[in-house]
This record gives C-alpha cells, structure tokens and sequence, in this order.
C-alpha cells in the first residue's frame, strides 16, 4: 500500500504489525535515512544488534536472491523483533520481496532504503499493490515541515529561538533532512548555555556552512553584478556547494519574485509586496529585493525560471561539468538583469 504524509507519521509513530515490508525513498536521503532508523529503532533499540539486525544491499539479493529469505526467516538467539535494512541502489529485487511476502514469514521486518524511484519502478509497484507491504515516500521538507523540525530540536534541547533567526532557519535550510538537522545540531551546540538562539547565532552557524554565500550569489544574479557572482560562486564552489543546490536556491528566488510581482499586480506597492511574502525576506535582504521587483518583468522572470530549469536538468542528464552548466546560467541571467 502507499502511505500519504497523514499515514506515514501515524505508522511510524505506532508500526502496524501486519506490515511486513516497508520500502522508504525518495530525492531528500537524509529524510529516507532519519525514517529507516526511526522505524528500525521502533523494533531493535541498538541497530548495532547483530542477532537482531541483518544488513544487505540490493546488489547482495540481486546476486543470491535467497540472501532475503535466509536473513529474514532467522531466529534471533536472544529472543525479540529481528530488522532486516536493505539498502537499494538501482537493483530489480521485486522478485526476492514477493517471495518473502509469499511465504508470510513473521520473524522479521524488512525495510528498504532507496533514494528517488519512479512509478514505474518494479519494486516500488510490488510494495505498493501488497496488503502486507508499504511504501512512504521522502521528499525535500516544505516550510512547514521545516519548521516543525526546527521546533522539535528546540524543545529537545530545551531552547527559545526568536522570530528572525527561525525566518533565517526557513529560507536556508531544508533541501536535506539529514543536512538541516545536523545544523540545527550545530547551532544547538554552538549556543552553548544561552537559552534563546537569536539571528547572529543563526547566521554564525548556517554562513559557515555556505548558506549565506549562496544569497549572495542569487542575489548578485538578480542585480546584475557579475563581478560579486564570479567571486561568490567561486568561493562556494571551492568550499564544494553543489551547483543544483545554487541553481535551486536561484529557482526558488526567482518564484519569490513571481510571487511578488503578482501581489504588485493585485495593486500592492514593491515594498508591499515584499512584506506580504511568507516567510518573509531576511531584513538584510528586503532592500536588494525590492530594486530586483522593479528590475524584473514578469516575462523576464518566466524566461529565468525556464533558463535555471534547463540548466538543472543538463547538470542532470547531458555529462557536461555541472558547475560550468551552473556558472553559465547565472551569468547569462547576471547579463539580463542589466537590460
């Protein structure tokens, strides 16, 4: 079966137990990875376990595929739940999973950790069409889940966060689960004794980690400053920020400023319109913000966001260096801000 958004947080909350299988994927890999271990845990408190816990890869099945059976079907000589975790690259073991499901063995829960896989991907179909199977797909964390996550490590470690420094938090973090919450981790760490967490703490932490230095670079695109985007980008490459992170990070720019023009439209004034954006632009931003809504037409905002587009899709698909293919995006967009 396939568990929306509502299912998979009450099943991973209270596992069902006639769920046999449970495949978790998708583009955000820190999210799948963060639910396999907090589903595995639900069964097996230390994942170390080697009575309880069984580990393979999908190239394992793939080469003896009754590998499955055998780890699944064993006793564990200390009593208790067995896990077997799958780690599943681009393997077709939809055979070995239906034959488990077939043979309706008990001991054990299997769960497989793959990342995007598409409809027609066989053993996605097989764990989708079980009665005895489930499958919860992981994608990149919306405002709201972000904020939620934001919050829980808060409570976790017993700290206030002020209004800005969670507006910061949203707009830079959230494209990986395991990426967003290793710096919370950090900024938690980094507060020390101090109780609330305020902007500069924010900033301090989420800048070293190149977050700050991709604005700079989208927003050096949207001014048109080619000589501030050449030098940031630059730097972020050299420092290893990927390039379909900044061209993300420029998408989501770009439909901010969609956004806002359509505000302007309904009548609003270019500052107006800035502030009715949620979350709302970082104060050190708004003032750049609102010259780029003036320097951008609606039209011209279309043909960038269909420019970045492209671009993602050949770091993607076409072999050519990603950076180079990310480089040349900008800096044709860098050249249209200036016309």
């Amino acid at each position: 079966m396939k568990f929306n958004a509502g299912k998979s947080a009450a099943y991973l909350k209270q596992p069902d137990p006639s769920i046999r299988a449970v495949l978790i994927y998708g583009t955000d890999l820190g999210l799948v990875h963060e639910r396999v271990t907090l589903l595995a845990k639900s069964f097996v408190e230390d994942l170390s376990d080697p009575f309880r816990v069984s580990e393979l890869t999908g190239s394992e099945i793939k080469s003896d595929p009754a590998r499955l059976i055998d780890e699944a079907a064993a006793q564990s000589l200390i009593g208790g739940e067995r896990v077997v975790l799958v780690k599943l690259g681009g393997e077709d073991i939809a055979k070995p999973l239906l034959q488990f499901l077939d043979e309706d063995i008990q001991s054990s829960l299997v769960i497989v950790e793959a990342g995007d896989l598409t409809p027609r991907s066989t053993v996605r179909k097989l764990i989708e069409k079980s009665d005895a199977a489930a499958t919860i797909a992981c994608y990149s964390d919306d405002l709201s889940a972000l904020g939620s996550l934001i919050d829980a490590v808060m409570r976790e470690n017993q700290k206030m966060i002020n209004s800005e420094a969670k507006e910061y938090l949203l707009t830079n973090l959230g494209s990986d689960r395991m990426v967003s919450r290793g710096e919370l981790e950090k900024l938690i760490t980094y507060s020390g004794d101090q109780k609330e967490i305020l902007l500069d703490d924010a900033m301090a932490v989420i800048g070293d980690n190149g977050a700050l230095s991709i604005d700079e670079i989208i927003y050096a695109v949207a001014d048109g400053n080619r000589a501030s985007l050449e030098t940031n980008l630059a730097r972020a490459f050299v420092e290893g920020t990927s390039p379909i992170a900044v061209l993300r990070a420029a998408i989501r720019h770009y439909q901010r400023l969609h956004l806002a023009a359509g505000f302007m439209r309904q009548g609003l004034s270019s500052r107006q319109a800035v502030k009715s954006l949620k979350p709302p632009v970082i104060f050190l931003f708004v003032d750049r913000f609102v010259r780029q809504l003036d320097r951008w037409s609606g039209e011209k905002i279309a043909r960038a966001l269909a420019v970045l587009t492209e671009a993602e899709i050949n770091c993607k698909s076409t072999g050519l260096p990603a950076e180079a293919v990310c480089g040349r995006a900008l800096m044709s967009l860098s050249q249209a801000a200036r016309h």
